[in-house]
């Protein structure tokens, strides 16, 4: 009988409480399982680290199972088929898949997709501009924010991988777009690398004024991906019949307080404010693909990546990430 075959993978260590810490996390050894009928064996190149894990983390992210202490990190890769016992899934073939936080894995055939990118774009594009993060982004600007030409858009978490996507499409519709953002560094990345209008530097002395002076005209659309002072910020300063977008809540995610929203303010704006949840824009991933492929392939979309290496640098990069110190979308380069 042959032996199992185990692989490197990441645990959860302890269930984080506020912000994540590394030592949360713990790198060990799991097996993997038997191939079966319609299953395919994967190795993970590119490892996607996402800010709703930490949610998942705390067994309240929409209908995720919980994660049990001792259990790999869910996550989605790309990764490469080494084993297929599906018709349509090949040998050396690339794919999407929810593998974890592993070297290998053994999934469904049907739980996974094929990636295809357009020339001179890296793979990795399937987990950030062209996969979930840029699902995110198109569903907020082409349902809830509907940018017309002239008018103000706001982005929260700009340089991210839901931001940078936002701030393309918004600017593609004639938008003016505004990031804000948490350092100078990213000020300088929202305007140099993704063309930004203006970056406002969130929570640092005047910067409501700064905000202020960047959208004098008011704010005609806002995708919240922060806190709740920025929000608060943000929502005083919407322009009549503006529409909001509510995307991610990253103080929530790390044990913050609940978040309000200043009815008043709302009221007087006569705005309209969406709750993105984007599982309910799956009709829209043709549309997104071919919009954001064109984009990515004319330059008018950088691919906005920060890049770790092994999967040994996963629990650090989760907790820089979740400490809002990141420079774009995070992924960790597991195999090659």
């Amino acid at each position: 009988m042959t032996a199992p075959r185990h692989v490197d993978a990441v645990v959860l260590r302890r269930r984080p409480s506020g912000l994540p810490r590394p030592d949360d996390l713990a790198l060990s050894e799991v097996e993997v399982p038997t191939l079966g009928d319609d299953e395919v064996r994967v190795s993970v190149l590119d490892l996607s680290l996402d800010p709703y894990l930490r949610s998942t983390l705390a067994g309240r992210h929409l209908d995720d199972a919980p994660v049990a202490v001792g259990d790999v990190v869910p996550g989605r890769s790309v990764g490469r088929v080494l084993a297929s016992r599906a018709a349509d899934i090949p040998e050396g073939a690339l794919v999407l898949a929810e593998t974890g936080w592993r070297a290998e894995a053994v999934v469904a055939a049907k739980q996974t997709t094929l990636v295809r990118v357009p020339a001179g774009v890296p793979a990795s594009a399937a987990l950030g501009a062209l996969g979930m993060p840029g699902l995110t982004a198109y569903a907020a600007i082409v349902r809830h924010l509907t940018p017309r030409p002239g008018e103000t858009v706001v982005v929260g978490a700009a340089t991210g991988g839901v931001g940078s996507v936002a701030g393309a499409l918004a600017r593609d519709r004639g938008a003016r777009t505004v990031a804000i953002v948490g350092d100078d560094d990213k000020a300088a990345d929202a305007i140099d690398r993704l063309g930004y209008a203006a970056a406002v530097v969130r929570g640092r002395d005047g910067w409501e004024d700064a905000l202020a002076a960047a959208c004098a005209d008011g704010i005609d659309g806002y995708l919240h991906m922060g806190d709740m002072p920025t929000l608060h910020a943000v929502v005083r300063r919407l322009a009549p019949h503006a529409r909001v977008s509510l995307c991610g809540l990253m103080d929530q995610y790390n044990d913050g307080p609940p978040t309000t929203l200043p009815v008043a303010a709302i009221i007087m704006a006569r705005a309209t404010v969406h709750g993105m949840v984007v599982y309910d824009h799956g009709d829209l991933v043709g549309a997104q693909l071919a919009e954001v492929a064109a984009l990515l392939a004319d330059g008018s979309l950088t691919l906005h990546e920060e890049r770790h290496e092994g999967l040994a640098s996963a629990p650090a990069a989760f907790a820089r990430l979740m400490a809002g110190r990141n420079r774009g979308k995070v992924v960790v380069t597991v195999g090659r």
